[in-house]
């Protein structure tokens, strides 16, 4: 199935100005309340009519900082999702002895949470800073699932992983046509008695370095340049999306347990991606976030690309964006979610 998606500009419009139209909002419903005109109206009326997208882009759990401190103590099962970038193995994403590589595994690898979900995943048994499979699962004592979607000239591996303190009871992968860094898997984990399915996936990116649109916007000649070669290639970019997404809650709608989601989207909370999701799952961020809590650890701001589901048969307990933690071009995002006994 095959859905139109929305462009990338509208929905890059509003996801860059809708905090600023938000405090000018606030702003005039103030002015004019104080001046008793009855032009205090207007902002109520706009505030009403926006507040679906006002409700995707900020959250307003002003409990979000008690429910963080008591949600373990709740029977809650805390997940964190992350995309890694590799580990920075990269030679470019390299700094001195390889510093961000090592605090970031280590990082993970002594992370409190019991479900890891890790986009852009990279393993190297052989190496002493990469063997991650061993570094995060084997010496955590914690069960592992690697998707492999490819395997470099030296026996790397690259894909999606899940780590988890619980049984794997069962495991599967997704493929959206040919198996590449962009796919879904799910394991089935044994929570007590209950079996609850975990998700992780990796969408399209744009394939597009920040300073490109950056460039465009410099002057009227290079919007014209660019301009059009970068519209080609988000539509490109949103049409796989709309059919990988489509591929994944097909498969989801077959699940016979609760779920939960937790991927990299590459996609803004006012996409047709994020709006599949989000009609039938409870998006974490939503419940128990607060602020407009941006994942993309870049200079484009109030992006908001990684995100957490679950099915409305658990309850999320609380959601942590940690942007303390820099060494990636994401920021990692936990929630903590507690099963709802019928």
């Amino acid at each position: 199935m095959h859905v139109p998606p929305t462009t990338f500009w509208p929905a890059a419009f509003i996801v860059l100005t809708l905090p600023v139209a938000l405090a000018f909002n606030l702003l005039f419903l103030s002015v004019w309340l104080l001046r008793l005109s009855p032009k205090v109206v207007l902002p109520i009326l706009v505030t009403f009519l926006a507040w679906g997208y006002y409700e995707r882009g900020v959250a307003f759990n002003s409990d979000a900082a008690e429910e963080a401190i008591n949600a373990r103590d709740q029977n809650g099962v805390q997940v964190l999702s992350y995309n890694v970038r590799i580990f920075n193995t990269y030679a470019h994403l390299q700094d001195n002895d390889l510093s961000s590589s090592k605090n970031m595994i280590r990082w993970i690898a002594q992370n409190p949470a019991d479900i890891f979900c890790l986009q852009e995943f990279y393993n190297d048994k052989k190496s002493p800073v990469y063997n991650s499979v061993s570094k995060i699962g084997r010496q955590q004592n914690k069960y592992t699932f690697l998707s492999t979607s490819l395997v470099n000239a030296i026996g790397a591996e690259f894909g999606l992983a899940i780590f988890s303190k619980y049984p794997i009871v069962n495991r599967g992968v997704i493929s959206f046509g040919k198996l590449t860094q962009n796919h879904a898997m799910f394991a089935d984990v044994i929570l007590d008695t209950d079996t609850v399915r975990v998700y992780n996936f990796h969408f399209q990116s744009m394939s597009i370095e920040e300073k490109e649109i950056v460039q465009s916007y410099k002057n009227q000649d290079n919007f014209k340049k660019q301009g059009r070669n970068l519209m080609l290639r988000f539509k490109k970019g949103f049409v796989k999306r709309s059919d990988q997404v489509n591929i994944l809650m097909d498969h989801v709608e077959q699940c016979p347990y609760p779920v939960i989601l937790c991927g990299d989207l590459n996609d803004l909370p006012y996409s047709y991606t994020y709006q599949q999701l989000n009609k039938q799952y409870l998006n974490a961020f939503t419940e128990r976030g607060w602020g407009i809590g941006a994942t993309y650890n870049g200079k484009l701001p109030f992006v908001r690309i990684d995100n957490q589901f679950c099915s409305k048969k658990f309850e999320v307990l609380n959601f942590n964006l940690i942007d303390s933690i820099a060494y990636s071009d994401h920021f990692p995002i936990m929630a903590t979610y507690r099963l709802v006994k019928p």
